[in-house]
């Protein structure tokens, strides 16, 4: 009778062991599914949503066509294939329009901006108007456009190199530009490297430098790549103008080569050591990398603010990786704004932001002294 009890006991114990099983199951199972159902409803989506751009120039210059290029395609890829809004920001060398980015852009992926060389300069050189954390901000892509040097053929210039340059130190070429420490600081701390001294004419916009160039008013300038073909090519063409030298790209492998847009000039580099006979070395090395950071590489970025989620930025990097690879991306219209420049994505993009900027504190007061040295800017 007692073992019968036992049993009986055993069974009560087992189905109770059972049922309580069968509830954990089941609580687990609530459990996961509400776990489920939290991922999902958290699972970024941009549907019926409006995202600002912010462009921190005026309207109709190059970073506003970079971005109207680019902003349908984005539209497609983003989840919920929301709208995008480009505001334009202008002033301050673009100073104006990111420090409302940094101010009022929340990390919740509805605005990011596109940033630009002046961006940088203002940054790297402490500029007191600037508020933003550059280096904080997550780029999603960099776009990089090329840069050219060229001169009046009729001061003397005939595609020698070497002789040209040497031509131009005998002399004291007038360059117009907007000011040294605008994107124009590139190319005037090269053509200084070459030991070339230069009247500047500053207050004048890219469009501005290159009519006086063709007034023959100035005899040296520089362009971006984005001019190339409509601007610049012809003026060689007609033989009022020689090329003197890229800034080259910069490949995998970290090592400067010919522009592709423009193969057929020889790089900075190259024509450096023509002239020297050595290569660039030491701290005007340092200088001229992060210059060529800023102008070539990073020329134009788009970025999320500090502490934007990893799943947000992840979205808008998967996007922009699919608007790459899309159809769209090969239209005729949008490749002559891109150029033959590989895009750059994720941490790629990351890397020329911090390679651009990043410049040691002593570094930076060496540029300082050279503006002032040679510019007499403080």
């Amino acid at each position: 009778m007692h073992k019968i009890w036992e049993e009986d006991m055993n069974v009560i114990s087992h189905k109770k062991y059972v049922s309580k099983v069968a509830k954990n199951i089941l609580k687990a199972g609530i459990l996961l599914g509400l776990t489920m159902t939290s991922v999902a409803a958290n699972a970024v989506d941009f549907g019926g949503k409006q995202i600002t751009m912010i462009v921190p120039y005026k309207e109709g210059g190059g970073s506003t066509i970079h971005a109207r290029v680019y902003a349908p395609m984005l539209e497609k890829f983003l989840p919920g294939n929301p709208k995008i809004i480009i505001r334009n920001i202008k002033g301050g060398g673009s100073v104006k329009g990111i420090n409302y980015f940094h101010e009022n852009a929340k990390p919740d992926g509805m605005m990011f901006a596109s940033t630009g060389t002046g961006t940088m300069f203002q940054y790297l050189l402490q500029d007191a108007s600037v508020k933003y954390p550059l280096t904080k901000f997550i780029p999603f892509l960099t776009s990089p456009f090329g840069l050219v040097v060229y001169g009046r053929k009729d001061i003397g210039l005939t595609g020698d190199a070497k002789a040209d340059i040497a031509k131009l130190k005998s002399m004291t070429a007038t360059y117009g530009g907007a000011n040294a420490t605008s994107s124009d600081l590139p190319a005037l701390f090269s053509l200084d490297l070459l030991g070339i001294k230069l009247n500047t004419v500053f207050g004048l916009s890219n469009g501005g430098a290159r009519t006086a160039f063709e007034r023959g008013e100035i005899q040296l300038n520089y362009d971006n790549a984005a001019s190339w073909d409509k601007k610049v090519k012809p003026l060689i063409e007609k033989g009022l103008a020689v090329p003197l030298f890229t800034f080259g790209f910069e490949d995998d492998n970290g090592k400067i080569v010919r522009d592709p847009k423009m193969p057929n000039i020889p790089t900075f580099f190259e024509v450096y050591e023509s002239i020297h006979g050595k290569k660039l070395s030491g701290v005007q090395l340092e200088v001229w990398r992060a210059l060529f950071g800023i102008r070539v590489m990073g020329s134009k970025m788009f970025q999320l603010p500090p502490g934007t989620p990893d799943d947000i930025v992840n979205a808008y990097r998967n996007a922009m990786k699919n608007v790459l690879n899309s159809t769209d991306f090969q239209d005729k219209k949008v490749q002559k704004v891109v150029g033959a420049y590989p895009q750059k994505l994720g941490k790629a993009s990351e890397k020329i932001l911090i390679q651009a900027v990043g410049m040691e504190q002593n570094t930076v007061k060496w540029l300082k002294g050279w503006l002032k040295d040679t510019h007499d800017v403080n």
